[in-house]
């Protein structure tokens, strides 16, 4: 029994030195990692003092980067000189700036880095790369001069250029906060290396946890921040006055905001998942695969005036700026389109430009009025002495011969024709002298009916449509015959096998526009169309120059319609011609409504049948 206590007790005794051992080798082993453990962490936190000081550096380096980039680009704008030169001034320190943040990514790639370390490094070197490569396109911009380009070029700096700063800047001080985080454990760890194991890995494990929460915590933090912004950013686009629209690579669009919806009439429920087709012109619609193709390359499309089609079918103007969109590899996935409505301006400019046209060509008749004005008097001077002197060749010569009396007729009918001639030339240049009156416009096509259907044949209609109310207007009741004669005259001769001529009157009022021929308010409108064979927009520019005719020489002199322009302008009114060719002309005449009652001539009903 005793021998079995001993054993026991050998046993228990060899346990216990055993345990002893063990612990005294545990203590050992511990003592040993903790050597290993603390010579460890002393290298980690050397290594990633000197990363995080290196990301501090670059920090601060790409804020002066930034800097230095705006103060050039303001320069440029500013008009300072050789602002873009590499050389010289801020884009020299902007440059510096930019390879001294390039040597520091090098130095924080050459650390032993962690890999979310690797991630926040390769974000950097992503930004940054965009960053120069907007440089690029910014400074090219520029320096070629051009007032389009220079804008698109300072948008970019305050734009895109800022983002892929402030995702540098954001990776950098995101790399220098690990780094740090990386100092702050392996000092901890150090100082924990004397304690026991246990406790060690305890605080080691609530320091862990701490980290983690710390880092759940500002993590949530910054994914509401980003939320913030993005929701920002969405509402900005959204509620924007400029349609702003995505599309795939197949042109499919994807997304469709207000401003869209205002421009074009179309919901954000009809167009998305439809073809971006539905808003160009069918012959645009044809080249959107080279768009595509090009957008898919990664090129942006800048475009003025291009014409987009409403909901309703009406064509719109815009300005529009197509770019591609990359998803967080840089992989393009579509583009998105940003375009505002100019329809108005362009509106505005064609009305300008119409304005301008017509204020040139009444000058040029204005000259030619005046010149034709003076070389008429002095040539209707001339055929008076010429017909006084007919007249007393005449009175002496008597009847002494038959073949001078024949002589004598022929020179003093080609004397009256020359006067004929010289009249028209005088109301073309406002110098006829006749009296004015107040007339219904209706009575005097109502009087004329008659007098037209006889020169214009059986093959041509003539049809009268009055305004049901009077029509008053102050002119010379002789020269609102002539112009109702020249202009219907002139339309047969446009309808060599027939056709229609229509003859309307009417009250128009017109607006106040630089597209106006005449001031705002009401007037009377006289209009005379046939469906003739029109006439080309050369021809149009020339109709009312004296002498300018499109007829054989022995069948007009050019005469009428240069009449015709110099009687209503001498009335206060305006004279606009729309013709086409093989549809027909349209000659238009406002005139000034008078303030008295027309005087009332006998005439025939009002009611016109055709003719």
């Amino acid at each position: 029994m005793q021998t079995l206590r001993r054993i026991h007790a050998g046993g228990r005794d060899n346990g216990a030195l055993g345990l002893v051992a063990l612990l005294v080798l545990t203590m050992i082993g511990f003592a040993v990692l903790n050597i290993l453990a603390q010579r460890q962490a002393n290298r980690q936190i050397t290594e990633a003092a000197e990363l995080r000081n290196d990301a501090l550096r670059a920090k601060f380096r790409i804020a002066d980067l930034n800097g230095w980039q705006t103060a050039y680009a303001l320069d440029t704008v500013s008009g300072v000189p050789n602002a873009t030169d590499d050389a010289v001034g801020q884009r020299a320190r902007f440059l510096a700036s930019a390879a001294a943040f390039r040597q520091d990514l090098d130095r924080m790639a050459a650390h032993p880095l962690s890999t979310a370390q690797r991630q926040q490094l390769t974000a950097a070197e992503d930004a940054f790369n965009h960053f120069m490569e907007l440089d690029a396109r910014i400074v090219s911009g520029y320096r070629s001069g051009v007032p389009a380009r220079i804008a698109a070029s300072t948008e970019l700096v305050t734009g895109e250029e800022l983002l892929w700063y402030e995702r540098a800047a954001t990776a950098v001080e995101q790399l220098a906060g690990q780094a740090q985080a990386a100092v702050d454990a392996g000092a901890t760890a150090a100082r924990r290396t004397n304690y026991r194991a246990l406790t060690m890995m305890i605080v080691i494990g609530v320091a862990c946890l701490l980290l983690a929460a710390v880092l759940a915590v500002r993590a949530g933090r910054a994914a509401v921040a980003t939320a913030h912004r993005k929701m920002m950013l969405a509402t900005i686009v959204d509620q924007s006055a400029d349609a702003t629209f995505a599309i795939t690579l197949d042109g499919i669009i994807t997304a469709w905001n207000s401003g869209a919806e205002r421009i074009y009439g179309y919901t954000t429920d009809e167009v998305i998942g439809r073809s971006v087709t539905m808003l160009l012109r069918p012959e645009r619609a044809r080249l959107l695969h080279l768009v595509l193709a090009e957008l898919a390359e990664g090129n942006q499309y800048h475009l003025d005036d291009a014409p987009r089609r409403r909901k309703d079918g009406s064509e719109v103007f815009v300005s529009t700026i197509l770019w591609p969109l990359r998803d967080t590899d840089g992989v393009i996935i579509g583009g998105a389109a940003t375009e505002r409505d100019v329809t108005a301006r362009k509106q505005r400019e064609a009305e300008e430009k119409i304005a301008e046209e017509r204020a040139a060509r009444a000058a040029r008749l204005e000259s030619l009025g005046q010149l034709a004005g003076g070389v008429a008097h002095d040539f209707n001077n001339l055929l008076a002495i010429i017909l006084n002197s007919a007249e007393l060749l005449a009175d002496e010569t008597g009847d002494q011969g038959d073949q001078a009396a024949q002589d004598l007729s022929r020179i003093r009918a080609a004397a009256e024709r020359g006067r004929e001639l010289t009249s028209q030339l005088l109301l073309f240049a406002k110098r006829d002298t006749r009296e004015a009156e107040t007339i219904d416009l209706n009575t005097v096509v109502t009087d004329a009916t008659d007098l037209l259907s006889r020169p214009i044949g059986p093959t041509i209609t003539l049809r009268c449509q009055l305004c049901p109310a009077t029509v008053p207007v102050s002119a010379n009741r002789g020269h609102l015959d002539q112009i109702l004669l020249n202009l219907v005259i002139n339309a047969r001769d446009a309808m060599p096998h027939g056709g229609t001529i229509d003859i309307e009157t009417g009250i128009t009022g017109l607006a106040e526009g630089p597209a106006q021929p005449l001031p705002a308010g009401s007037y009377a409108q006289l209009t005379i169309r046939d469906n003739g064979t029109g006439m080309s927009a050369e021809v149009k520019d020339r109709l009312f120059e004296p002498f300018f005719t499109t007829k054989p020489e022995d069948q007009g002199t050019g005469l009428g319609l240069a009449t015709v322009y110099g009687i209503v302008a001498d009335a206060g009114g305006t004279i606009t011609v729309d013709s086409t060719p093989g549809a027909g002309t349209t000659f238009r005449i406002l005139l000034p409504l008078a303030t008295q009652q027309p005087h009332t001539f006998p005439s025939q009903p009002r009611t016109q049948q055709p003719h």
